[in-house]
């Protein structure tokens, strides 16, 4: 069990017609270069980039591959380096259940964001540790749905659930009433609030600054930074079909829910030139 008390979340139905959707600032502003330096160290796991399978890259931060790798570290202390801005709340969830679960002390060190989904996974930790200019945003639950009124008025339900669970995990973790946190999340429309290092150890989100020593930035073998696969995809979109920003932003979240043949309504509307979105794609990773 956690050496903190923290509530367990029942698990969730999941709805075929949800798919989540991160804020648009949570993937601006989130900098997938920044990882941990000791990440080959013992009884360590890393969380970097989406939370679930990410749909562009296949990269697994599900509670199959944490709950393994915890299996293998068996009752010994663990660190979690996590950058993420977010991603599948049930997946986050369930991380976050795993880690409350874990026997010895877990100690989160955020690297990066610490966004949406992946805050839920970080509250679990009995020591969080954040470096600087790092943050943790948390905002109301935030989805596509695809189907019909009746699929609609189940997906609300279930966010305002969603939002009532994470609103309880905070304030857990803060010790503030629940009202606290879920105005936190509230904010901007629902859009929520980022807590920067010191306002976070302030609120009782986090209990220190991590060592910039303990962080660094991860490049290419040319020297570049690596960029966010739905910001690659977002600017070929761009370039080789001639979408706007919105556009291409709205397209690649219908590909993430797979319920639509997005990326073939995006190439008839290009005159199905696959080779320029090939073209575009490539000169973008160069970038």
């Amino acid at each position: 069990m956690s050496l903190r008390e923290l509530p367990e979340i029942r698990a969730f139905h999941r709805v075929e017609a949800l798919g989540f959707e991160l804020p648009s600032e949570a993937v601006q502003s989130f900098d997938p270069s920044l990882v941990s330096a000791e990440d080959d160290a013992d009884a360590v796991i890393t969380i970097y980039g989406y939370i679930g399978i990410d749909p562009m890259t296949a990269v697994d931060n599900t509670e199959r591959r944490i709950g393994g790798a915890l299996r293998a570290i068996g009752r010994r202390d663990v660190t979690v380096n996590l950058n993420s801005p977010g991603g599948n709340f049930f997946n986050g969830l369930a991380i976050y259940n795993q880690l409350r679960l874990h026997p010895a002390k877990v100690t989160v060190n955020i690297v990066g964001m610490a966004g949406s989904a992946a805050s839920v996974i970080a509250m679990a930790g009995d020591e969080i540790l954040m470096g600087d200019g790092t943050s943790i945003m948390v905002h109301n639950a935030s989805a596509i749905v695809i189907g019909n009124k009746f699929d609609t008025q189940e997906v609300g339900e279930i966010l305002a659930e969603i939002d009532d669970a994470m609103a309880e995990i905070y304030a857990a973790r803060a010790k503030v009433e629940k009202k606290v946190a879920a105005d936190w999340m509230d904010r901007h429309r629902g859009n929520g609030t980022s807590f920067y290092p010191t306002t976070a150890i302030a609120k009782g989100l986090a209990d220190g600054k991590l060592d910039p020593a303990k962080v660094k930035n991860r490049v290419s073998a040319d020297g570049q930074k690596p960029v966010a696969a739905e910001r690659v995809i977002e600017r070929a979109l761009m370039a080789a079909a001639g979408k706007s920003a919105t556009e291409a932003k709205a397209l690649i979240a219908e590909m993430k829910t797979g319920k639509r043949d997005a990326a073939g309504n995006i190439m008839r509307d290009a005159d199905d030139d696959w080779t320029a979105l090939a073209r575009s794609l490539t000169e973008t990773l160069k970038r």
